[in-house]
């Protein structure tokens, strides 16, 4: 750490380590590496959310396009902060992250009406990943905790369709509207509601 200029004393900084001993060693070592790569901040101080804010601004506002930044930003602000922002960076466990993803499944509408989708707790994941994965990059930690962790599989909803006679009874009963061509499209071709949208005469070779 240097010498102090007045004392010529050895300067020193003390780090505790709330843990198993294989805990200490795991974050002697990334102190270590932090120090050989030039890194001499103090993450120990750092918590989540202070790290995320860093993030957004180093990282995501130049690297990332604006629709995307917006939602890293709803996300952070909106559910990872309030759920792990108090917690010191160095800290942060696959456990914490775990039982977060279990939380927000059950209770994580801001409305407090119910749960979070399966698929959207899966885009939380993504962000904090790359977040920490950001940080093991440049020596603020030594490795990624969200690596072992195992978010929610998305649902797998059953497709519903139409029997043939209930799609002969659908196309007679628009037949004369000025959405027939429109339904008749749709189901024998299979195009998605944009692509249907978009749809040109231009673009139909009969």
């Amino acid at each position: 750490m240097g010498r102090d200029p007045e004392t010529g004393k050895r300067k020193q900084q003390t780090l505790t380590v709330r843990g198993s001993k294989k805990d200490a060693e795991r974050e002697l070592r990334a102190v270590l590496t932090r120090i050989e790569g030039g890194a001499h901040v103090k993450p120990v101080k750092l918590t989540v959310a202070e790290y995320l804010e860093q993030w957004l601004q180093s990282y995501v506002d130049s690297n990332v396009g604006p629709r995307t930044g917006e939602r890293y930003i709803e996300i952070i602000h909106a559910h990872l902060i309030p759920a792990l922002g108090s917690i010191p960076l160095i800290a942060l466990r696959s456990q914490h992250i775990q039982t977060y993803y279990g939380k927000a499944l059950k209770s994580g509408r801001r409305d407090g009406n119910g749960g979070l989708s399966a698929q959207t707790v899966r885009h939380h994941h993504r962000v904090l990943y790359e977040a920490l994965k950001h940080a093991v990059k440049h020596g603020i930690l030594i490795r990624n905790v969200a690596e072992a962790v195992d978010p929610p599989r998305p649902e797998h909803k059953e497709m519903v369709t139409l029997a043939p006679e209930h799609v002969n009874k659908l196309l007679e009963a628009v037949r004369d509207t000025p959405y027939y061509d429109l339904f008749y499209t749709a189901i024998y071709t299979g195009l998605r509601r944009s692509e249907l949208l978009a749809l040109q005469w231009s673009h139909i070779d009969l």
